[in-house]
Formats: structure tokens, C-alpha cells, sequence
């Protein structure tokens, strides 16, 4: 009878100390999924207070085709700073060059409105109706960066 005490013993010890391992190992794994998480919500609040729009009217950009270049006006409406600098265009699904032009802020505020210059290797003719798609970031890094595009369809004039 003294060996089954024993061994009971030995038994309750091991799995005491398994359960030790396991719930040192659970407790690192929820405090990394916890650090995810709140990444993951800093990142929707940056999202959220991030966003711009067209000022130019959408029916009336004038493409020069012998520069393959056109102007639009592009207005930050959210919260936080953007980067001018991080500003992406495509037209009509074509990745173009967009740099800064005339007298703009070297700091795109809220409210405020940039000029952008929009050159690129494609074709384009009076007329046509193509996609434009504008991708802005937040200036900031801090917590994270926001990013925000919209898309318009636009007529070549």
C-alpha cells in the first residue's frame, strides 16, 4: 500500500509541474495575441481620422498628350496630417509620377489643398472615361501610419 501513495505522489507532482509549463506558455501567448490586438486598433483609428478627395471636377481633366501629363487637386478632409510626398496615383490603372505644383503647404494640414502634377507613360484621348485612383498616408508614424484611397471615374477633356 505505501507504493500506490508514492507513486500517486510522483504523478500529482509531474502533472503540478506540466501545468506550470502550460499555463507559462499561455500567458506568453495571450500577452503576444493582446500586443497584436492593439496594434491592430491603433491602426483602424489612424485609418479612420485618414482620408481626402477630388477637388478638381472629375469630368473636365485636360491630359496633354505631348507630355503625357495632366493637374488635379486633391483636398485632405481628415483629421491628421498627410504626406504630400506619399501621394500615389494611378490612371487608368497605370502607377503614374506625381510630384507637388505651384505654391502648395510643404505641409498637407487638414482642410488644406495640394496641386499635384500626374505624368505617366500611357495614351489617352479627348473623351475618355478612365479610372483615377489616389492613395494618401499620414504623415505620422506614431502609433502607425494611416493610409487612405479613393477612386473617381474621370473624362479626358
Amino acid at each position: 500500500m505505501a507504493d500506490g501513495g508514492a507513486s500517486d505522489m510522483i504523478m500529482l507532482v509531474a502533472s503540478l509541474i506540466v501545468a506550470g509549463i502550460v499555463s507559462a506558455v499561455l500567458i506568453q501567448a495571450w500577452g503576444g495575441v493582446s500586443s497584436a490586438l492593439d496594434s491592430g486598433a491603433d491602426q483602424i483609428e489612424v485609418n479612420e481620422k485618414t482620408e481626402a478627395t477630388l477637388v478638381s471636377d472629375p469630368m473636365h481633366i485636360t491630359w496633354n498628350s505631348a507630355t503625357n501629363q495632366t493637374m488635379i487637386t486633391v483636398q485632405n478632409i481628415g483629421d491628421l496630417t498627410l504626406n504630400i510626398t506619399g501621394t500615389n496615383i494611378l490612371l487608368n490603372g497605370s502607377m503614374m509620377n506625381v510630384t507637388q505644383r505651384g505654391v502648395n503647404p510643404s505641409i498637407w494640414l487638414p482642410g488644406s489643398i495640394v496641386n499635384f502634377t500626374v505624368q505617366g507613360n500611357i495614351q489617352l484621348s479627348t473623351n475618355d472615361e478612365v479610372s483615377l485612383t489616389v492613395i494618401v498616408l499620414t504623415d505620422s508614424l506614431n502609433p502607425t501610419q494611416g493610409v487612405y484611397s479613393f477612386t473617381e471615374v474621370v473624362r479626358i477633356v
